[in-house]
C-alpha cells in the first residue's frame, strides 16, 4: 500500500538485513538498497561509496530522534482511546522535539 501512495528511491536498514535476498527484492521494486554491512561478513561486499554513506547518516539521525521522542518526551501509557486523542499526544512530543532541537542551534 505504501508504494502505491509514496515513490522512494532508496530504502536505507541496518546491518540486521544484510542479506542477498532483501538487497534483490528491493532492487526489483526499483529501489536501492542501503544497508549498512554486517560485519559477520567480512569482504564479500565492497564499502559503500560516500553517497550511500551520507544517506545511511541520514537514517540514523532519523533513529536517534526516534528514540529520543520515545524515551524521554512520550508517556510510558497513554490513558486516552480515539486516534484524534492519541494524535494530539504525539503531536504534541514531535512540536517539543522541534522546538528543542530548535534552541539547540540558538544556544551552541
Amino acid at each position: 500500500m505504501p508504494e502505491e501512495k509514496v515513490r522512494s528511491c532508496y530504502s536505507p536498514m541496518d546491518a540486521g538485513y544484510d542479506a542477498k535476498v532483501i538487497s534483490g527484492f528491493i532492487e526489483s521494486r526499483g529501489r536501492v538498497p542501503v544497508i549498512d554491512p554486517n560485519k559477520r561478513k567480512k569482504n564479500e561486499r565492497p564499502p559503500p561509496d560516500p553517497a550511500k554513506k551520507e544517506r545511511y547518516n541520514f537514517r540514523t539521525g532519523v533513529e536517534r530522534a526516534n528514540g529520543y521522542l520515545k524515551d524521554s518526551l512520550l508517556p510510558a501509557k497513554i490513558f486516552v482511546k480515539g486516534i484524534t486523542k492519541i494524535s494530539f499526544v504525539l503531536m504534541g512530543a514531535v512540536v517539543c522535539l522541534a522546538a528543542l532541537r530548535t534552541l539547540q542551534h540558538f544556544i551552541l
